[in-house]
C-alpha cells in the first residue's frame, strides 16, 4: 500500500479597488463564445463562473446576463492579457510597465498584497493576476481578469460563504487539477463520491477548530480517516491548502510546492476529491486522491 502525505502552505492576496462605470467594463469584455460545459455560482454577487469550451481550449468565464466581465485561461501558448502563456515569465513581465498592485486600502486598513509565485498588474479598468510556475522558468501559465467594479462588489475579500460557492470550490478544483495533467498527457482524475463526506469533514474540523494539519485532533491521518469511511486504496495522498483569496490562487499555491505538484501530477492516482470548508469566509480545501 501507497501512501503520499504532503502539507500545504497558506498564502493571502489583497486587492485595490477603483470606481469603473459597468457599461464601460461591460464594453471590455463581450461575450467570448464557445460552448457552455458547466456553470458554477462564483464570489461575486449576480456572477456565475462558466466553463466553455471553444475549437481550441477550455477556460473560465466570469458572466452576468450573458456577458463576460472577467476570464482565468491557461491553455499553453494563447496570448491572454498581454502574455504568451507557457513562454512570458515573471521577468519579462516585469518589464511591461505596468502598474503593480501592492496593496489595498479598505476603510482604515491597508493590506498589502502577498501572492506566492503570482502577480496583479492594474491594467485600464481591470485587475489582472498572472500565476507563474517556478518549477518551470517561473513562466506565466495562466491569468486571471476581474474588473475593479466587480471585484469591488465582493464581500470583503474571499466573498461570502455559502454552500453553493463551497460546491464551486470544489468542483473547479478538480478542473484545474485536470487541466494542468493533461498539458503533461497525464489521465484526468476522476470524482469519487466517497470521499466527499471525507474531505468535507476534515476541511470543517480544521476550520471550526482553528487547526491547518494532515493530523487532526483526534490523532487520525488521512488513510485513518479513509479506512474509517470503509475506502480502500492501494495508493492514496492529500492535499491541504487554505487563506487564498480564491480556488485559482489556491491551485496555483499547491501548483508551486513540490509536494502538492508531485500529488497532482502523479499518474499513479486516478480519482479525487475536494471538500471546502469556511472561517471567517476564507476556505480551507481538502484534497484526497486515490488509487483503488
Amino acid at each position: 500500500m501507497k501512501k503520499w502525505l504532503v502539507l500545504g502552505v497558506a498564502a493571502v492576496a489583497f486587492f485595490s479597488y477603483e470606481n469603473t462605470p459597468m457599461e464601460q467594463a461591460e464594453a471590455d469584455y463581450p461575450k467570448s463564445g464557445g460552448t457552455l460545459i458547466d456553470r458554477y455560482t462564483s464570489e461575486y454577487p449576480g456572477y456565475d463562473w462558466e466553463v466553455r469550451r471553444t475549437a481550441t481550449e477550455e477556460f473560465v468565464a466570469l458572466t452576468k446576463d450573458g456577458k463576460d466581465y472577467g476570464k482565468y485561461r491557461s491553455k499553453n501558448g494563447v496570448t491572454t492579457q498581454g502574455a504568451v502563456l507557457n513562454k512570458d515569465t515573471e521577468t519579462t513581465l516585469a518589464k511591461k510597465g505596468w502598474k503593480a498592485v501592492k496593496s489595498y486600502r479598505k476603510g482604515n486598513t491597508n493590506y498589502l498584497l502577498n501572492l506566492d509565485h503570482a502577480a496583479v498588474y492594474e491594467k485600464k479598468d481591470r485587475y489582472v493576476t498572472y500565476f507563474f510556475d517556478q518549477h518551470d522558468g517561473n513562466k506565466v501559465k495562466a491569468t486571471l481578469a476581474i474588473p475593479k467594479e466587480v471585484e469591488a462588489k465582493k464581500s470583503g475579500f474571499y466573498g461570502k460563504a455559502s454552500s453553493a460557492l463551497r460546491t464551486t470550490d470544489e468542483k473547479l478544483m478538480l478542473r484545474l487539477m485536470n487541466w494542468d495533467r493533461a498539458d503533461y498527457n497525464l489521465g484526468a482524475l476522476t470524482p469519487y463520491s466517497p470521499l466527499k463526506p471525507v474531505t468535507r469533514a476534515h476541511s470543517e474540523n480544521m476550520a471550526k477548530n482553528n487547526f491547518f494539519s494532515h493530523t487532526d485532533p483526534e490523532r487520525r491521518d488521512p488513510f485513518d480517516r479513509m479506512k474509517e469511511n470503509g475506502i480502500r486504496f492501494s495508493a492514496a495522498g492529500e492535499n491541504l491548502s487554505m487563506g487564498y483569496p480564491n480556488v485559482f490562487a489556491a491551485h496555483w499555491g499547491l501548483m508551486n510546492s513540490k509536494g502538492h505538484r508531485d500529488n497532482i501530477m502523479n499518474k499513479t492516482f486516478e480519482q479525487a476529491d475536494t471538500g471546502v470548508a469556511f472561517r471567517d469566509n476564507a476556505p480551507y480545501f481538502t484534497i484526497n486522491f486515490r488509487t483503488p
